[in-house]
């Protein structure tokens, strides 16, 4: 009988102490469950293309550039010359069809000053525009503008009630505390 007591007095403080986190994790009660962050896929090495680039030789000029006097003369006669020279003559990042289309649309004469004078003509447009539409679009009275400044304290008091004003109840939640 006292073998009995004393085996279930050990199996109940075995199942009080097994709520505790520090006897469970000596225990090895715990889940551990994976973090699904941590977990990731890794691609396969891959070898990139070889290109037959060669590299580029000690003291040569970069491929990508011309010479100066090729660029002094392309500056002189680019307005003669046919697309397909201006294109093989454009420096840059493009494929051979966009230096096509640059050189077809005459992107090297551009006006670099266009983005100035759009952005000057329309703002002249808005100066200019009929102040007369907004007068109709808000339903009010025509203003003349003779040119003067706007009194702004008389503006504010062609709004308000002469006399002494009466205090109005406010008839609000807070009244009631």
């Amino acid at each position: 009988m006292r073998l009995l007591n004393a085996i279930l007095v050990l199996s109940v403080a075995g199942a009080a102490l097994s709520g505790c986190d520090s006897l469970r994790q000596a225990a090895g009660l715990n889940k551990k469950s994976p973090d699904e962050f941590a977990v990731t896929t890794k691609a396969p090495l891959v070898i990139p293309p070889d290109f037959n680039l060669r590299p580029p030789l000690p003291g040569a000029p970069p491929a990508n550039t011309l010479d100066p006097s090729s660029n002094a003369e392309q500056a002189l006669f680019a307005s003669n010359t046919d697309p397909q020279t201006v294109a093989a003559g454009m420096r840059g990042n493009y494929t051979p069809g966009e230096k096509m289309f640059l050189a077809n649309a005459k992107a090297e004469s551009a006006d670099p000053g266009i983005r100035a004078r759009l952005n000057a003509d329309q703002r002249a447009a808005i100066q200019n525009a009929d102040r007369s539409f907004t007068d109709r679009v808000l339903n009010s009275p025509v203003t003349a503008d003779n040119g003067k400044p706007v009194n702004a304290d008389a503006e504010v008091n062609k709004g308000r009630k002469t006399g002494t004003p009466k205090k109005e109840e406010s008839g609000g939640w807070f009244d009631w505390f």
